[in-house]
């Protein structure tokens, strides 16, 4: 059996359409869903052999969620409004960051609080090229639309060169993206990530204190 099977059975239910700009007429294409997922799920071991690694030397307490979830040393951060994984500005933002770190992919891994399972589902696990179009990101039908317009759930975000990983924060009570970036790095993220003085302020209000010493 596929990993991803039980995605495809349980996200197919129109259950999971509010929220979608997506028409219910079309609404859970198995078939087009499938060979997304064939095309970008991040298999289990290529992720235990080739991206733990990785992981492990971004983030700290991984089992955890704000304000417990950290960065290892030499990195900063730049909070952000979340809600969501990515919208297509944010995506255009992210890539032109990291064409300085010359990453050739990207993932995106589900947190799980250390669990295996959510209920019947294993975690999210998806791995794109760093080039990656808005419009092939969101081709996947309703699992396109779990993964970018569902305001749930919580994702590590890091690519292969390990120089910087987000963490997205949907869950908490504010929702935040915490762009993550070692230091030589910080000046091109926070130069594309910028936003007014007034949005900043709230941001700072939202975060908690715990971050502070990453700013």
């Amino acid at each position: 059996m596929k990993e991803y099977f039980e995605h495809l059975e349980e996200f197919s239910s129109e259950a999971y359409l509010a929220g979608s700009r997506m028409p219910r007429s079309q609404w859970g294409n198995k078939e087009i869903a499938e060979k997304y997922l064939e095309k970008y799920w991040l298999p289990r071991a290529e992720y235990e052999r080739s991206w733990k690694p990785i992981q492990d030397n971004i983030y700290i307490n991984q089992q955890r969620g704000l304000p417990d979830i950290g960065f290892r040393e030499g990195f900063k951060i730049f909070p952000l409004r979340g809600g969501v994984v990515f919208i297509q500005e944010y995506l255009e933002n992210l890539q032109s960051c990291i064409q300085h770190t010359h990453d050739k992919f990207f993932v995106i891994i589900e947190n799980l609080y250390g669990k295996q399972f959510v209920g019947k589902l294993p975690p999210f696990m998806m791995k794109y090229p760093a080039d990656i179009s808005w419009q092939e990101l969101m081709s996947g039908n309703f699992i396109s639309s779990i993964l970018f317009e569902w305001p749930r759930n919580e994702y590590f975000v890091f690519g292969d060169s390990g120089k910087w990983g987000e963490y997205i924060a949907n869950d908490y009570k504010l929702p935040l993206n915490i762009v993550a970036f070692r230091e030589e790095y910080a000046h091109i993220f926070r130069e594309k990530f910028k936003v007014s003085q007034e949005e900043w302020l709230e941001i700072l209000g939202w975060l908690p204190p715990e971050y502070e010493k990453y700013l």
